[in-house]
């Protein structure tokens, strides 16, 4: 769990109930004057729906298979970089098949294992790495752009819903009811498309996308430790050459280092 994802959200939450029990406090009905059905449908539906029609089915899913990630870290460089100098020092001394025995737990590290594993040549286990590894940041790259749209549409949606609301207020002032009622939808949505942009959908989008160049440095480090291994190198330059991967107090951590 990510704690600072977590923090974030009871922020948000709390900002919101603070305010709007500031309100309260005054005598104001907030149901009845925050909550506008119509604005929200506007806002929530045209978002969506605008997302929808612009993304591709494959787009939606990775999307939504990638919500988890705004709430979770991602695999330290440095528990990666261990595991293969262990794996390299278990290569040397047993050969390649004992590694078949070990257990891992992240997927593109088990896919490179298992090549290694099955006697691949050194090319052909290179270029099927690169290959899943480029088509999962794409796969990532459209997920996150589908979150990052609705954060840019939302605001728009809001305007729409301003319009909206302003077309009914001038349709009729005679009323103080309908004058009431057309203000309010316009300046809600605004509201709405603010908050939902601002407090939801462009955090998302952007941990998403520091999420994704992790993995994608996670990546390159499987496949140049793999590589090496496979030519039956010493586990101890193998860290020297990792470690160049992540920051320097990182490096001093490195199992490796601490013997």
């Amino acid at each position: 769990m990510n704690i600072l994802s977590l923090a974030g959200a009871v922020v948000l939450v709390w900002v919101v109930w603070f305010a709007l029990g500031q309100e309260s406090a005054k005598g104001i009905d907030i149901y009845e004057q925050y909550i506008q059905s119509s604005g929200l449908a506007i806002v929530v539906g045209g978002a969506f729906g605008a997302a929808f029609l612009k993304s591709s089915t494959n787009d939606f899913k990775a999307a939504w298979s990638l919500l988890p990630r705004a709430f979770k870290n991602p695999v330290p460089s440095r528990v990666l970089i261990d595991q293969l100098v262990e794996f390299a020092d278990i290569a040397r001394k047993n050969g390649l098949i004992a590694l078949e025995s070990q257990q891992i737990n992240h997927n593109f590290m088990a896919k490179a294992i298992q090549l290694l594993v099955d006697g691949q040549k050194p090319g052909i286990i290179a270029k099927t790495l690169e290959a899943e590894s480029d088509a999962q940041s794409q796969r990532e790259k459209h997920g996150t752009t589908y979150w990052s749209y609705l954060g840019e549409v939302s605001p728009a949606m809001g305007m729409v819903g301003t319009l909206v609301g302003l077309v009914s207020l001038l349709a009729d002032m005679s009323s103080q009811e309908k004058l009431t009622s057309g203000m309010s939808t316009a300046l809600l949505t605004t509201l709405y498309g603010a908050m939902l942009a601002n407090m939801i959908f462009l955090p998302i989008a952007a941990k998403m996308r520091v999420q994704s160049e992790v993995e994608a440095l996670n990546r390159e480090i499987i496949i140049e430790g793999v590589a090496f291994i496979q030519t039956g190198g010493n586990p101890r330059v193998l860290a020297d050459m990792l470690a160049s991967f992540v920051t320097p107090d990182e490096a001093q951590k490195l199992a490796i280092n601490s013997r």
